[in-house]
C-alpha cells in the first residue's frame, strides 16, 4: 500500500551516493582496491581509484580523482592526495583533498589538513593545522602560519575575525 523498501545501508549510500547530502557523506567511484590488514607497504602509491587501507602504509599516497578509506585498525604514515580523505583509523602526515576530510571519532589524524569541507568528529584526535580556503594546487600552511592566524583572529589584529576563526563570537 504504501510502496515500501529496504533502508539503506551506509555501504550502499558510500557506493551509490548521495549528491545532494551533508559533507560527511562519501560517494565513491567504484569498488576500491584494498591493503589487508597484515599488510605493510613503505613507498609511493599512486592511482586514480578509491583504496581502503587496514593495514600499513608509509611514504606517499597520490589518488587523484579517488577516495581513501583508512579504517579503525589501518595506519598511514604518509602525505594523502585524493578527492576525498575518510579516517577512522591513524594517519600520520599532511592530507590534501579537493572535496573533503572526514575524520571519524575513531580516528586520529596528526598533520595539516586541507580541503574545501572538513568534518571532525565527536571524539576524534586531531593534532594540525586546518585550512578550508586553500586553492586546489597549494600546500597547506605551516603550524606557525596556522598559530599566527589565530592568534591574531583572537587578539583582534589582522585581517581574520575570532567568528571566522573559532565559528562564535566570543572565545573561552
Amino acid at each position: 500500500m504504501f510502496n515500501k523498501t529496504d533502508p539503506k545501508t551506509p555501504s550502499d549510500e558510500a557506493r551509490i551516493g548521495n549528491h545532494g547530502s551533508s559533507p560527511t557523506t562519501i560517494v565513491r567511484n567504484q569498488d576500491a582496491a584494498s591493503i589487508g590488514p597484515s599488510t605493510h607497504i613503505s613507498g609511493d602509491i599512486r592511482a586514480n581509484e578509491d583504496l581502503t587501507v587496514h593495514g600499513h602504509v608509509e611514504g606517499s599516497i597520490h589518488l587523484g580523482d579517488g577516495l581513501l578509506i583508512v579504517t579503525r585498525g589501518g595506519q598511514v604514515d604518509a602525505d594523502v592526495n585524493a578527492r576525498v580523505i575518510n579516517v577512522e583509523g591513524r594517519i600520520e602526515g599532511n592530507l590534501w583533498a579537493t572535496e573533503q576530510i572526514v575524520v571519524r571519532g575513531s580516528g586520529r589524524v596528526r598533520g595539516s589538513i586541507s580541503a574545501p569541507r572538513i568534518a571532525l568528529d565527536f571524539g576524534c584526535r586531531f593534532s594540525g593545522a586546518i585550512d578550508m580556503d586553500a586553492a586546489k594546487d597549494s600546500a597547506p600552511a605551516t603550524g606557525d602560519d596556522k598559530i599566527a592566524d589565530f592568534k591574531a583572529a583572537i587578539s583582534g589584529t589582522g585581517g581574520a575575525s575570532v567568528k571566522s576563526a573559532m565559528g562564535k563570537s566570543s572565545v573561552r
